[in-house]
């Protein structure tokens, strides 16, 4: 960086805290926390109260986007950890929810039906008894109907705090406010970092895939929009995935029969999946083709990772490791006659050996 810009970068940043100072609010007054129990939740409110939780006004960006509310994220900390604030729905979704009166269980399992409106979908009732029975052991039914009707995220971290999972750690609500952890920067930031950099990157993409699709004791979860900005990379290089809206969930049955859906290539559309015929199986490999199609083939459609990932392999890569650029392309294409569960471990053996 030239002199320059280390001025600007340096100016930006302190007009940035300065101008958040003069104009900082406390983190209770986006809550709303008076709309309870039709909320997120309240285990963080006391905390709030005592300012435990604040916004963060210590570079540019966190002031713009504090001030501007980018898709309702704010960055704050929380004890001085550095946290994401989520508001997760717009006005007119809040002002519905606002209007409700009671629910039921029934109703809530009913949001959830694949023929439903919202993001979350199950594959069948089976399974939502199973997941509202889950959720039920962190938020009321009241909670659990509120965040199904706007964004479906903080329930899928619950569900997925336990076992080393790719995604947030959820520290709780106050309101209409969800806090949890701050990842990084998406994906699209490392599109031209080294190569061996990238590898590990792509390697951690296809082992997420395989455990959204196979680890849960109780679930198979199929995320329906992958892309690098629901991505996060921290300064460790670890990956998260971190935006859990849109999931199908299927029950996993111990002993089952295995029917496997492979996931059909079509060459004139960017990206398309069948919930019916994802659910209809009782195993999918959506998650291994959407990872390949999306982010590491270099026939990724814009605006997904240009070229892929692995783009621009350094001269020994290319030849001595021509398998693993095939195998990416063959994940892409193949349905059946080469299983993707085997191409993506075939993937993460060849990554693994660059990356020694």
């Amino acid at each position: 960086m030239n002199n320059c810009g280390l001025v600007f970068l340096i100016a930006s940043t302190i007009a940035g805290i300065y101008i958040g100072i003069l104009t900082q609010r406390p983190v209770s007054t986006l809550c709303d926390s008076r709309k309870c129990p039709f909320c997120y939740g309240t285990d963080l409110c006391r905390d709030v109260e005592d300012e435990r939780i604040s916004l963060r006004y210590r570079s540019f960006s966190d002031l713009f986007y504090n001030l501007f509310s980018v898709k309702n994220v704010y960055f704050g900390e929380y004890d001085g950890v550095r946290v994401v604030l989520k508001k997760l729905g717009h006005q007119d979704e809040l002002d519905r929810i606002e209007r409700t009166t009671a629910v039921s269980e029934d109703i809530v399992l009913r949001s959830m039906d694949s023929a439903g409106v919202n993001s979350l979908k199950t594959c069948d009732r089976e399974v939502g008894v199973s997941f509202l029975t889950s959720a039920r052991r962190r938020f009321d039914l009241e909670q659990i109907w509120t965040i199904l009707q706007v964004n479906p995220e903080p329930l899928m971290l619950h569900i997925l705090e336990n076992g080393s999972w790719p995604v947030p750690h959820l520290y709780g609500a106050c309101g209409f406010v969800i806090a949890e952890q701050y990842c990084g920067l998406s994906l699209n930031h490392f599109e031209s970092s080294p190569w061996h950099e990238r590898a590990f990157l792509a390697l951690q993409l296809l082992e997420a895939a395989v455990a959204f699709t196979h680890k849960h004791n109780d679930f198979r979860v199929y995320l329906t929009d992958i892309s690098p900005d629901n991505i996060a990379v921290d300064d460790d290089f670890n990956l998260y995935f971190i935006d859990l809206e849109n999931v199908i969930l299927k029950q996993k049955l111990a002993g089952y029969n295995k029917t496997v859906h492979y996931s059909e290539y079509f060459a004139e559309e960017d990206f398309v999946y069948d919930e019916a015929q994802v659910c209809r199986g009782s195993v999918s490999d959506h998650n291994v083709y959407a990872v390949c199609r999306l982010l590491l083939s270099r026939r990724a459609p814009w605006p997904m990772m240009a070229n892929g990932l692995l783009h621009s392999p350094p001269p020994w890569v290319t030849a001595n490791h021509d398998e693993l650029f095939r195998l990416v392309e063959e994940c892409v294409d193949s349905k059946e006659k080469l299983s993707r569960f085997y191409i993506a471990e075939r993937l993460m053996e060849l990554l693994k050996q660059v990356n020694q």
